[in-house]
């Protein structure tokens, strides 16, 4: 529905949900549950991405931490990263689009980056990785997506904390058409 809800029939309940939500959080505990150890793509050609001097510190103090979640780069000339590679799950987006977000993330925590900069950075790569609204999507890879979720009870919530899916059975949809009291 709207390009952005699945509506499925699973039991006796109709399920509601929301693709990108519950596609970014099993992409999130993909991550998480990965140890920290995300393949890396290379890039066909480097990307040098312009950041702010407290940013460009912070990326470059953490450089071992964002090794593990995928990321190759190396300094170039402050404040400019050269980005030599990305996680797979990025596949496709620009670094431009990825890095100044991350390193945003990682000057908020500056301070004590461990365990909410690792959190942040999930988030933001499971954001950007997963489907989106008004994406145009196969019924069978929505299929697999609803059923992923309705069987998986850590799926309930994004990582952001909106819900995920909205189960209404049979006997309260009835209630609500006045079929039943």
């Amino acid at each position: 529905a709207f390009a952005t809800y699945i509506i499925a029939e699973i039991e006796d309940s109709m399920v509601l949900i929301d693709k990108h939500a519950g596609h970014e959080r099993i992409i999130f505990e993909k991550i998480k549950n990965s140890q920290n150890n995300l393949d890396s793509q290379l890039l066909l050609y480097s990307v040098d991405v312009f950041l702010s001097f407290e940013e460009y510190d912070a990326f470059i103090q953490n450089k071992e931490m964002l090794s593990r979640l995928g990321f190759s780069f190396e300094a170039v000339k402050a404040p400019y990263i050269r980005i030599l590679g990305m996680p797979v799950y990025l596949d496709g987006f620009a670094p431009e689009e990825i890095i100044p977000e991350l390193a945003k993330n990682l000057l908020d925590y500056k301070r004590n980056p461990m365990p909410e900069v690792l959190d942040d950075m999930y988030h933001t790569i499971a954001c950007k990785a997963a489907i989106k609204a008004n994406d145009k999507n196969q019924i069978e890879e929505l299929k697999v997506l609803a059923l992923k979720i309705y069987e998986d009870e850590n799926i309930r919530y994004c990582p952001h904390g909106r819900p995920v899916m909205i189960k209404i059975t049979k006997k309260e949809l009835e209630k609500q058409f006045k079929r039943i009291l």
